[in-house]
């Protein structure tokens, strides 16, 4: 990958959710090859392993590793951060890239609806979990992966109050790519607020767009999504042009320091007005806060 050539990431520890396939993998294999400590987080530990073994297969001194995290279950989410932790490492880069999309309507065993809690919840009890450990790190960077389709939604009600029954619908008010388009407006909502609370210690935030209807193995859960994505397959960007915008943010020397921000195609781009509100920000990041505090009784561990 252009962006990386000729840098040596020895000694820097990357973590990469969703990794074992997509852009994901594309970004933790970029990373591995260029000499940095890069751990796969994912669900499925077979397609990690394997995962883990193609990116060995190019080169056999990659310093690379697979954990499991299952970010439909908030105790897994805790059981990552801890086992993480007893690596007793830092922690240079948290690429927050695992996503569910158009999936049917389910409910987490913590009671909340699947995509918001796979897309945005698990995420944000990821890092409240490991920002001691990004910030004594610093300089360090988050990356959150978000999409184009954050701007076809809303998620305030008439009152323009943040509306909990739009982020975790019931069966009933629920559309799968609605939902899915409110997790990626969330996204660059939480990574707004992170980087206004966590910058001051180092720690810088950016939200990316990696491309449009890209051929990954997000749209498997249905055979309509899965036939879309084939017919736009030939115009559409490759899994490493997709993580290029990623790996931008995450490792390019004049991104040091600046944060709260929206890229497209590796270039700084204007969110939707609803994505810029702080006052929603600070409203989502209170609500998260208390959906976690209501299941495990704490955010911090």
């Amino acid at each position: 990958m252009d962006i990386l050539q000729g840098r040596d990431f020895t000694g820097k520890v990357v973590v990469v959710t969703g990794a074992n396939s997509g852009t994901g993998f594309e970004t933790a294999k970029s990373f591995a090859l260029h000499g940095a400590h890069v751990i796969l987080a994912c669900r499925n530990m077979a397609r990690a392993s394997e995962a883990v073994s193609r990116i060995l297969e190019e080169w056999h001194k990659a310093k690379v590793e697979a954990m499991t995290l299952d970010l439909t279950l908030l105790r897994s989410v805790q059981r990552f951060a801890e086992a993480f932790k007893a690596k007793n490492v830092p922690l240079h880069v948290l690429v927050c890239n695992a996503a569910a999309f158009g999936i049917p309507w389910s409910l987490t065993k913590d009671g909340l609806e699947t995509t918001f809690q796979v897309n945005h919840l698990g995420h944000f009890y990821l890092v409240q979990l490991l920002q001691d450990v990004l910030c004594h790190s610093a300089p360090a960077r988050v990356v959150v992966v978000s999409s184009e389709s954050h701007r076809f939604t809303d998620i305030n009600d008439t009152s323009g109050n943040l509306d909990f029954g739009c982020l975790s619908p019931s069966q009933n008010d629920y559309w799968a790519m609605l939902a899915y388009n409110r997790s990626k407006l969330c996204n660059i909502l939480f990574s707004n607020e992170l980087h206004r609370r966590l910058s001051p210690r180092g720690v810088t935030s950016n939200a990316v767009h990696p491309g449009n209807m890209m051929y990954s193995s997000i749209h498997r859960s249905w055979w309509v999504w899965t036939l879309l994505f084939t017919l736009a397959r030939p115009f559409t960007k490759s899994m490493q042009q997709g993580a290029a915008t990623t790996v931008y943010c995450a490792a390019a020397p004049e991104m040091e320091g600046l944060g709260g921000m929206y890229f497209n195609n590796c270039c700084r781009c204007l969110p939707s007005a609803q994505a810029q509100s702080e006052e929603t920000a600070r409203a989502l990041w209170e609500l998260s806060t208390q959906l976690v505090q209501d299941r495990l009784g704490s955010v911090s561990g």
